[in-house]
């Protein structure tokens, strides 16, 4: 390593590679200068000291939004995680990385500040989205340029100005509620909105379960990690009325709830039964305008029957699966009594009126 003058950083090569690599401090990383030639790289150190003296941040400035958002997901797909997805023409992207490719393709992460940030919140904002849905789009962002930090290739990552989010969504439905919902219901979603109404289960999870993962014997559903949000096996206790339904089911191959996209039976029968409003009409949309219930609120109401039934928290937790991975793992100790008292449980709730 050429050591230079206490305070002028040091440049220096990197075994197996062509490029300077260079210091600005002893207790900064090390950040290659993308370049073999010396004077360039004595030059790029310069500006990094040059910055760190005027209080900026000490950016590479060669680094371009793309080369912290390859290695993100990079690291996304390495740790399989299920948010990364392959479009049809083959590239891979998760939820709203689109949306910043858009701001911030071929920009240099040195020109990343608060005020660009505010200008993408501004645009997006403009554009119509909610500010949860630009908080989730900042906080993909704030997660490249943590990585990159961690790389060395970054030493500091701007302050992201997060917007306030609206209050959580406090949906419930109450029996009296779900039994006009059940009696306007087609029968072919019936049993899959009992499920989601007395597990708590998501959607999503709900409509991947195979007949192979059903054991009507020991009443309950046994969801392997493939299906499941955070990936973790979990087992669903069902209550009699739905193994009642299940056990009338007279072809039981495939999917046990094929019911594709469900969303205007959902408005239709929701309007029927007073729990929300739709408007219909080619101008307001494909399946025009709706506000009221949604299927999550099954989920959220699922939760507060199981802590009303007396069932506790941990096992409420275990069933629904409504934990974050870490928590799922400290609380993952429910046995399968456990499981069998919390589906009694949920029998002494009369669902006699489900029976339509």
């Amino acid at each position: 390593m050429h050591r230079r003058q206490r305070g002028e950083g040091s440049i220096f090569k990197v075994k197996g590679s062509r490029n300077w690599y260079v210091q600005v401090g002893a207790k900064s990383p090390r950040v290659s200068t993308g370049t073999s030639h010396k004077q360039k790289a004595l030059a790029k150190l310069q500006e990094l000291i040059a910055r760190r003296n005027s209080g900026a941040p000490t950016i590479y400035s060669g680094l371009k939004y793309e080369d912290v958002r390859d290695p993100f997901l990079a690291e996304y797909r390495n740790a399989r995680k299920r948010s990364l997805y392959t479009r049809k023409d083959g590239s891979e992207t998760v939820w709203g990385l689109d949306h910043l490719n858009d701001f911030f393709t071929s920009r240099r992460v040195s020109s990343i500040t608060t005020d660009t940030l505010r200008e993408f919140v501004a645009r997006r904002l403009k554009a119509g989205a909610s500010p949860s849905t630009v908080n989730r789009n900042l906080g993909l962002l704030r997660r490249m340029l943590h990585l990159a930090r961690k790389e060395g290739r970054l030493q500091l990552v701007p302050h992201f100005p997060m917007l306030k989010e609206a209050e959580p969504r406090q949906g419930f439905l109450e029996p009296e509620q779900f039994s006009k919902l059940m009696a306007a219901l087609p029968e072919r979603l019936r049993t899959f909105v009992l499920l989601l109404y007395t597990s708590g289960v998501r959607t999503g999870e709900a409509k991947k379960i195979r007949w192979e993962h059903v054991d009507l014997k020991h009443k309950v559903i046994m969801l392997p990690g493939s299906i499941t949000k955070n990936g973790k096996p979990r087992t669903l206790p069902l209550v009699a009325e739905v193994c009642s339904r299940l056990e009338r089911v007279d072809r039981r191959r495939g999917y046990v709830f094929p019911v594709g996209n469900f969303i205007k039976a959902w408005w239709s029968a929701c309007a029927n039964a007073g729990l929300g409003v739709r408007t219909k009409g080619k101008q307001n949309g494909r399946y025009g305008t709706y506000s009221g219930l949604i299927p999550h609120d099954l989920r959220r109401s699922a939760v507060r029957n199981m802590v009303r039934a007396g069932i506790s928290t941990t096992v409420a937790r275990s069933i629904s699966g409504h934990v974050t991975d870490a928590i799922f793992d400290r609380y993952d100790i429910t046995s399968a009594q456990d499981l069998k008292k919390a589906a009694e449980k949920l029998d002494e709730i009369s669902y006699s009126y489900c029976t339509v």
